[in-house]
């Protein structure tokens, strides 16, 4: 029986995917249409936050290398990171072992990444004659800056956690054996949370990031009314008012 490429649990509006394929979590068309799959069901099946994570011992070690052999000119370069930064939900990347090349630039579109205190990390294409093929380096730039995301993309280097979190590439480094633990705790913080409200909050922030604050000015009346029009926030102006004892968020 062909085993999952991509499986699924989920923990009240939680959904955790582990990526399950053998032994290195490679990236080939199989595995992106598996995940693609499973991001669409999620949402299907009411996940109000999406962690991604192992079921093996690495994160993804990148791209399989006949992918890259068998790869056609108009093959979509951004097809791995347009699957992840379609969804509109709070997304989770939790990386143990290694996350590199296509596997960093996989985590690289999720809003969150927490990392174990062993995991090892980088853009490694330029010691193989590649380049980040799906947008990796300007992702980077957005979260470390110009001359960090040239250094790290150029030198190809496999980097510690600890260095990426002081850099600000990633948000949290946890002990190896807490991570699952500590990443789904996080998880479901977002998942319980005011899901129109961080919806918004990421439609603002990655319009600010990619066209700049202007640009995200002009969509601030329209994500102020869908957050001020929804139940959620109903609820958290009732609480402000002294009319509930605790809020309890729906989603909605």
């Amino acid at each position: 029986m062909k085993k999952d490429l991509v499986t699924m649990t989920k923990e009240e509006h939680l959904v955790i995917l582990m990526l399950n394929n053998a032994p290195n979590n490679l990236l080939n068309d199989q595995f992106l249409n598996a995940l693609e799959k499973q991001l669409i069901l999620s949402k299907k099946y009411g996940a109000r936050a999406i962690l991604i994570t192992t079921k093996l011992k690495h994160f993804s070690a990148g791209a399989d290398p006949k992918f890259l052999s068998n790869r056609k000119e108009n093959t979509d370069p951004m097809r791995l990171i347009n699957i992840i930064e379609k969804t509109d939900i709070p997304l989770i990347a939790a990386i143990r072992g290694g996350a590199l090349g296509g596997g960093f630039e996989l985590a690289l579109g999720c809003d969150f990444i927490i990392a174990s205190d062993t995991a090892r990390i980088g853009l490694v294409e330029t010691s193989v004659g590649l380049m980040p093929l799906s947008g990796g380096v300007q992702r980077l730039v957005n979260r470390v800056g110009l001359a960090r995301a040239k250094e790290m993309a150029m030198f190809g280097r496999r980097y510690d956690a600890h260095t990426l979190e002081n850099w600000g590439a990633i948000n949290m480094v946890v002990p190896d054996l807490k991570l699952l633990d500590t990443a789904i705790s996080f998880s479901k913080q977002l998942a319980n949370g005011p899901t129109i409200a961080f919806k918004e909050i990421k439609k603002i922030a990655n319009i600010s990031a990619n066209n700049g604050i202007k640009e995200a000015d002009k969509h601030m009346k329209k994500s102020n009314n869908k957050v001020l029009g929804s139940s959620d926030a109903k609820v958290g102006v009732s609480f402000l008012a002294g009319k509930l004892n605790n809020i309890n968020f729906k989603g909605k």
